[in-house]
């Protein structure tokens, strides 16, 4: 396996920053109407998995038992979204807990990954979910706790912090990353 160099590594680092800027933005916020951020968060999650499969599939032939297991930790990633749907009602707690899911799905794909194909699926996967966790909350509170301007407010900007969050754990893995012999 070749090393990457350091200008690879900014490359990349520069995408994720692209890929934190889009997905910020297509994620629906808080106030949102109820039927299409269902239907925005099953397509969304859907198409995410599906592409990392494919992704992870066509870098891993072969390697079977490496591919289901950095896939597993990219869809359980989504588990965040399942929380804050499920404890919404916390309000900023969530928010303060998030990293902890944050750091420790971080740490899972810097231990699975093989390649930085597999460290880029996985942090692509665990920013989206990020976002879509820190909004879910945002918008369960805006309709069933509080309908006001100030809650859309303030769930963009844990989404916010969510992405600078993920972000950095993003860099910090890539920066360090040394691809695995198989």
């Amino acid at each position: 396996m070749e090393r990457l160099t350091t200008k690879d590594r900014l490359l990349l680092v520069g995408l994720f920053l692209l890929e934190a800027i889009i997905m910020f933005c297509i994620v629906p916020k808080a106030n949102a109407d109820e039927i299409s951020v269902q239907v925005e968060l099953v397509l969304g999650l859907s198409l995410a998995l599906m592409i990392s499969l494919a992704i992870l599939i066509k870098h891993n032939r072969g390697k079977c038992k490496t591919m289901l297991s950095i896939f597993i930790v990219c869809a359980a990633t989504y588990l965040q979204i399942s929380y804050c749907s499920l404890f919404y009602e916390w309000g900023v707690v969530i928010c303060v807990t998030l990293p902890v899911f944050q750091l420790t799905f971080g740490f899972l794909i810097s231990k699975f990954s093989q390649s930085i194909t597999d460290l880029c699926t996985g942090c692509f996967n665990l920013m989206f979910s990020a976002i879509w966790a820190n909004q879910m909350v945002g918008f369960l509170w805006f309709h069933h706790e509080s309908s006001d301007l100030e809650t859309v407010g303030i769930a963009s900007a844990c989404a916010l912090v969510g992405v600078v969050i993920v972000f950095m754990i993003s860099i910090i893995m890539i920066m360090k990353f040394n691809p695995k012999v198989p």
